[in-house]
């Protein structure tokens, strides 16, 4: 006891066990009423007092400070710290709660020390590097430090033990929290190798089959990567698996704001035919084709007669009709407002299949927003396929019922 309680109790004229006792008891009732009027004190003037002039700033961060809880847990230190200094020199005081108030306290400050950093990444979440450079995992890592001091320091104070004899002998078990740890470290390690590589960030569109994920990154932390399916579930993949397996991020079709149209119109080969001059006369009042034809004819015409070929279709060259839906649809790709003109547009046709002759379209629609892009290329199919007749060309298909019942009757 100290002097301050034993001038306290010479000046009662108290000698007896019994009444030394009382006083002590009065005395620890004293310091709870003075610690709850503190920390009702403090907890009022942060209330009623900060909080409102903390929602009448401009600025965010003192507004991430009240959302994380810090001003909650300084409030909660208020009544640990009058404990200690009105009771930290009573005998019962220090066999029976010294130590549980200065763990307490250590946990306090592990709680402001992960609210601080809680802090730091919602304003560092608010500038726009925040998306390429994500912090979060490296936040993760610092509050596990912390954690492991926190813990550190608490075992020293139960065993009265200083903190460094306490770290020499985790040295020991070094292998076995490699082994607890081991997720946390290669997931940290990932998340380093991820960043420095911008392989993936916070918004990204990325696809890994292997881990069912086909959808936009909403979370990069330490040990893991959180994806949004496009059906809104949620799925998690382990941060390693993003660096030893392959995965596809589409924030280069983000970037670019075009998606690309790739697919395939199977023609009947028995369909493809040379053109008389009639039906090209019909597709000249095409006003797509109508500058194509005259140019195509000029030039095949040129070159029949270098070689002195005559009309037979084998000889000579002729225009066909699979040429001239091509042609036809490549200038109707170029006449798109809807259609990219600064990036690859093709159509072409590729090697013939039991299917039939594949003529395949491959552009970019000027969009990225998925509704749009699919009703671009619903359109546009929607207007190619039935133009294909105009053309005498028939489109492949598998005989149905229907098809046999036609052929019995």
């Amino acid at each position: 006891m100290n002097d301050f309680y034993k001038n306290i109790l010479d000046a009662l004229n108290i000698d007896s066990s019994y009444e030394k006792f009382i006083i002590l008891i009065l005395i620890t009732l004293t310091t709870v009423i003075i610690a709850v009027i503190m920390h009702f004190i403090t907890t009022y003037i942060t209330k009623h007092h900060l909080f409102k002039i903390i929602k009448k700033s401009e600025t965010k961060w003192d507004d991430y400070m009240m959302e994380s809880g810090l001003f909650k847990y300084l409030n909660a230190l208020v009544p640990l710290i009058v404990f200690q200094i009105f009771l930290s020199k009573l005998d019962f005081y220090e066999i029976f709660f010294d130590k549980i108030i200065k763990i307490c306290i250590v946990i306090i400050f592990v709680l402001i020390a992960n609210a601080i950093l809680e802090v730091l990444g919602d304003i560092y979440s608010t500038y726009n590097i925040s998306k390429r450079k994500p912090i979060k995992s490296y936040l993760q890592v610092a509050s596990l430090l912390v954690a492991v001091v926190a813990i550190t320091i608490s075992i020293g104070i139960l065993l009265n033990r200083s903190p460094v004899v306490i770290l020499s002998g985790i040295g020991a078990m070094t292998a076995v929290i490699m082994l607890i740890f081991k997720d946390a470290i290669l997931g940290f390690v990932a998340s380093i190798q991820l960043a420095a590589n911008n392989m993936v960030s916070i918004g990204d569109w990325i696809e890994m089959p292997g881990q069912s994920a086909d959808g936009d990154v909403v979370e990069i932390n330490l040990t893991n990567v959180k994806v949004q399916n496009f059906d809104k579930t949620i799925t998690t993949i382990p941060s390693y698996a993003l660096i030893s397996n392959s995965f596809r991020n589409w924030k280069g079709m983000q970037s670019a704001g075009s998606r690309r149209i790739k697919r395939s119109i199977f023609l009947d080969s028995n369909s493809v035919k040379f053109l008389s001059l009639e039906e090209v006369k019909k597709y000249k009042k095409i006003d797509l084709l109508k500058g194509y034809i005259e140019k195509k004819e000029k030039e095949i015409e040129k070159s029949n007669s270098n070689k002195n070929i005559d009309k037979t279709p084998v000889n000579g060259r002729r225009l066909t009709n699979i040429g001239m839906f091509r042609a036809y649809v490549e200038l109707y790709l170029k006449n798109s407002p809807y259609i990219n003109q600064d990036l690859t547009l093709l159509v072409r046709q590729q090697e013939p299949t039991f299917q039939g002759i594949p003529l395949e379209i491959y552009c970019f629609a000027k969009t990225i927003i998925w509704q749009e892009y699919e009703g671009i290329q619903s359109d546009l199919f929607e207007h190619l396929i039935p133009v294909i007749r105009e053309f005498d060309l028939a489109i492949f298909q598998n005989p149905t019922g229907n098809d046999f019942r036609t052929l019995i009757k």
